[in-house]
């Protein structure tokens, strides 16, 4: 029985240097700009979405590693059930045996959500291994770290992967915690990668640290998600404004606004395209994604949802997302 090498999804680019190691790269570097991007840089190095799959009958997978010591875990799905959680953090070898699988099962890996990563190997050794070519829409997801998920147990638990699994879909995670700030980098990266739909979380870190006013956080979203419309011609493009924070919605941030400023401004942009013609532009009001007593109960720090907050998440927006992207 051969042992078949992960084949990647969901990063821009994988990177091997000369001892065999894999580094991954969400965003094309080509728009960073040090150091004002580093922040930027530092998020996409991490592996948020990152996944590979095989079909198996039996298996043992292999998993060769460096992470950080806060990093997150590594996710082994048999069949989208959890069949392993194992540490990231540190230097790992982990030889995982899958146990009895049905003939053919689907088995999948999910690298670390959070936590610079190298991989010097993962593959999967069993009967009948090959690798599963990916299908369904390409839906790319850009956000905060509400999109990347760190405070969720495991990769395969954040709302995105939770979501692409349900609904079929090939996960291009663009979650990038304190960086979500309509960086070029992140436009361009957009605009190159192939997509059936679009999602685009936006406000929550520009409140957070004042990047844009009043004067230009509207046209800031508004260039943005022309840009990428103009990438993307008919692509359903759904622009999720911030989820409820309840300590933040009134308060006015360094440059005078609150978060319900914010989320009024995204809400805005989007009437504004929808007016000049462009129906396939779609508002998601994340002030509807949790009632107030939830988002006091499942953000802990007042602004992560917990992991029951995030499944909650993929079952309010995964529905609301599916309607956008069958028109």
């Amino acid at each position: 029985m051969e042992s078949v090498n992960a084949q990647w999804a969901g990063a821009f680019e994988v990177v091997h240097d000369s001892d065999g190691w894999q580094q991954f790269r969400r965003l094309d570097p080509a728009l960073f700009m040090p150091p004002a991007t580093d922040g930027l840089e530092e998020r996409a190095r991490m592996c948020a979405g990152i996944h590979a799959t095989w079909t198996a009958t039996s298996g043992h997978m292999v998993i060769e590693a460096e992470g950080p010591e806060d990093g997150s875990p590594f996710d082994v799905l048999v069949n989208g059930v959890l069949r392993h959680r194992v540490p990231g953090a540190g230097r790992v070898s982990h030889d995982l045996d899958l146990g009895d699988m049905p003939p053919h099962s689907r088995v999948q890996v999910w690298l670390p959500h959070y936590g610079f990563l190298k991989v010097l190997e993962v593959s999967l050794k069993g009967q009948d291994v090959k690798v599963a070519a990916e299908t369904g829409k390409r839906w790319i997801a850009y956000g905060s770290s509400i999109t990347q998920c760190r405070t969720a147990h495991g990769p395969s638990e954040a709302w995105p992967a939770l979501v692409a699994r349900e609904l079929g879909w090939r996960l291009q995670s663009l979650g990038f915690g304190g960086e979500c700030q309509l960086d070029p980098a992140a436009e361009s990266t957009i605009s190159q990668l192939p997509a059936d739909v679009i999602s685009l979380c936006l406000g929550i870190n520009s409140y957070n640290v004042a990047a844009f006013s009043g004067r230009t956080f509207a046209s800031q979203v508004l260039g943005f998600v022309s840009n990428v419309r103009r990438a993307h011609p008919g692509v359903p493009i759904a622009v999720i404004s911030p989820v409820l924070s309840v300590p933040r919605e009134d308060v006015p941030n360094s440059a005078g606004w609150t978060l319900a400023d914010y989320r009024k401004a995204v809400a805005d942009v989007v009437r504004t395209v929808r007016e000049r013609g462009d129906a396939n532009v779609h508002l998601l009001d994340g002030a509807s994604v949790f009632a107030p007593e939830e988002a006091v109960a499942l953000m802990p720090d007042t602004l992560h949802p917990n992991n029951e907050g995030y499944r909650l998440m993929a079952e309010r927006l995964g529905p609301r997302l599916a309607a956008v992207a069958t028109g």
